[in-house]
């Protein structure tokens, strides 16, 4: 009994303890631990963003400890965003409901490769809650752009930049091989590569110097062996240089006298022509290298169309000659092909005569001259022979021979007399050998005198007469040549050349020299309008009012200016409004008129 109460006491204790240990052995209740306030936004992209490409943007709102708030829909919050650049994100601004367990998906796309910043600002709020630099790249290579020079000058080097850009025109930095690169040049200049070849590409570019020594206009290709990429350039006008010389051309055979088509080029010292001449340069001169002058021996540059000028000529005597070509107070020169020019031959002679005459008294008679082309020989007086005039009747005819000398323009008006009161003809011919003009003897006369020779006393006798007519005539000579010396200097003839677009007027002024003073001026009367050259100190030796047969001009008067004495005026009618210049020649003054 005893054993059982003292085995319950040591029971006891035990219990005791185990109830004591029994709340250690317990365990606790989960906790849950809710994200904080909101604080900022996290945004995530892909490493690598592309020029071109719309990509996705997730945006993430957490708290300061960058716990994602995943109730931020429910703040009822509203959110700006702003973008540097050329970037374009969508949505511009956004609400908190926007938010899907605390995120949402925002799209960026930029074509430019550039650096770029984005902010995102809860409205009414200066301060960004996110901001954030983003770099664009540019995207693969797709084609070349060239950069160019508009206008060079030629045989001058120029610079050409290739760059490398992608589709949106981002410079594209791959490493590219100028070995590679293929240049293809359009157009009808001739640019050569003025480097042994074709530098490397050096962030994205590279550079070729060029030269061409051919005028024209050029666009340059370029095109990638590898990729096979290419790029054109705009077009690049390469333009001549300073005139270095002149090119004239002329036909091989002209007739004297007749107008002629002469050429002249201004080119370059790479022979490309100077299109510019009539702006820069001074106009040329012509001259010959014969006995006469050229006509016209002076062109003014604005002559000169886009280089070239195109020139009717005129060389009044027959020879072998050539014509060059000097720029006024420069060496620039150019000499043509040697040209013969051909004497003109007489193949018509037509005279106007009238329809009658009293026997005994003067008459006056017209012959014009005209040559094979049936051209008027307006140069006879240099060029013909004297004009024989043989007549169908038996008078005679008083003179019978014009001088090649009283020929103007081709013609000449001379008086003469017939002894016999019959009808008869008058029959002009090229004149050979034999009397002079003025002469009383008819042909057949003086063959018969030749036929009877006087006897030995006779003949002694007649020497005598002629030593002492000589003498007489050397006298009278003599004493013209002192009176010609004492006499001012005089106009003797006025001579017109026409073509269809220009008509020279020569006032002919024998031993023209520095005392000649000439000045024009224009002048309308009646409705008419006029040029008026005034020259001095020479006196008019022509008939006081001429007619051409002319589309440029009507009337010519040469009359004495009464307000001033020694001075000879030429007015020249104009019948349409044309331009005109006068220059001072050898022994003329020259007018020129041009539509």
């Amino acid at each position: 009994m005893i054993q059982k109460i003292r085995r319950i006491l040591l029971f006891l204790p035990l219990c005791a303890a185990l109830l004591l240990a029994a709340p250690a052995l317990s365990h606790s209740g989960e906790i849950v631990v809710k994200p904080g306030k909101f604080d900022h936004f996290i945004l995530f992209m892909p490493e690598i963003l592309v020029a071109g490409e719309e990509v996705p943007l997730k945006l993430e709102a957490v708290d300061a400890f960058n716990n994602l708030i995943s109730t931020f829909g429910e703040t009822g919050r509203e959110f700006q965003i702003t973008t540097s650049g050329s970037a374009v994100i969508k949505p511009t601004s956004f609400k908190s409901s926007s938010f899907v367990n605390g995120a949402m998906t925002l799209t960026l796309s930029d074509r430019v490769a550039e650096t770029f910043s984005i902010s995102i600002r809860e409205s009414g709020s200066p301060l960004p809650i996110l901001s954030k630099e983003i770099t664009i790249l540019p995207g693969k290579l797709t084609s070349f752009s060239v950069k160019e020079p508009r206008s060079v000058q030629a045989g001058e080097p120029f610079d050409i930049r290739i760059i490398a850009k992608d589709a949106f025109g981002n410079t594209v930095p791959d490493a590219i091989q100028g070995r590679n690169i293929n240049l293809i040049f359009k157009g009808d200049a001739d640019p050569k590569i003025a480097l042994p070849s074709i530098p490397d590409f050096k962030g994205g570019a590279t550079t070729v110097t060029l030269v061409s020594q051919k005028s024209g206009t050029v666009a340059i290709e370029v095109k990638d062996l590898i990729s096979g990429k290419t790029g054109t350039g705009d077009k690049i006008e390469i333009v001549s240089g300073p005139v270095s010389s002149f090119r004239v051309f002329s036909p091989k055979e002209v007739i004297a006298g007749e107008p002629f088509e002469l050429s002249i080029v201004a080119v370059d010292r790479f022979n490309n022509i100077a299109a510019n001449y009539s702006a820069a340069g001074s106009g040329v001169t012509i001259e010959s290298s014969g006995k006469f002058k050229p006509f016209p021996s002076t062109i003014p540059a604005y002559e000169f169309i886009k280089g070239q000028a195109k020139v009717d000529m005129r060389y009044d005597i027959a020879e072998d000659i050539t014509l060059t070509v000097t720029e006024i107070g420069k060496s620039q020169k150019g000499t043509s092909d040697v040209l013969q020019v051909a004497s003109p031959i007489p193949e018509r002679y037509d005279i106007t005569t009238p329809d009658s005459v009293i026997a005994g008294q003067k008459f006056k008679i017209k012959v014009t001259v005209y040559n094979q082309l049936g051209h008027v020989i307006k140069n006879y007086n240099l060029v013909g022979p004297d004009v024989s005039l043989a007549t169908t009747g038996t008078g005679t005819l008083i003179p019978n021979r014009i001088p090649a000398s009283e020929f103007v323009n081709g013609s000449a008006v001379v008086e003469v007399q017939y002894n016999k009161s019959e009808a008869f003809s008058i029959i002009p011919t090229p004149a050979k050998p034999g009397p002079a003009a003025g002469t009383e003897e008819s042909p057949e006369t003086a063959i018969a005198e030749k036929k009877q020779s006087p006897p030995p006393a006779a003949a002694a006798k007649q020497g005598k007469k002629e030593k002492k007519a000589k003498a007489k005539e050397g006298d009278k000579r003599g004493k013209e040549v002192k009176g010609k010396g004492k006499r001012s200097l005089e106009i003797t003839n006025i001579s017109l050349v026409e073509t269809k677009k220009k008509s020279t007027l020569t006032i002919h002024i024998p031993h023209l020299d520095e005392s000649v003073k000439y000045s024009v001026s224009t002048e309308a009367v009646e409705g008419k309008k006029w040029v008026v050259v005034k020259v001095k100190p020479p006196v008019s030796k022509v008939e006081k009012s001429l007619k051409f047969d002319s589309s440029f001009i009507g009337d010519v008067v040469v009359e004495e200016d009464e307000g001033d004495r020694g001075t000879v005026l030429v007015k020249v009618e104009l019948l349409k409004p044309i331009r005109f210049h006068v220059t001072k020649e050898k022994s003329s003054l020259v007018v020129v008129l041009k539509q």
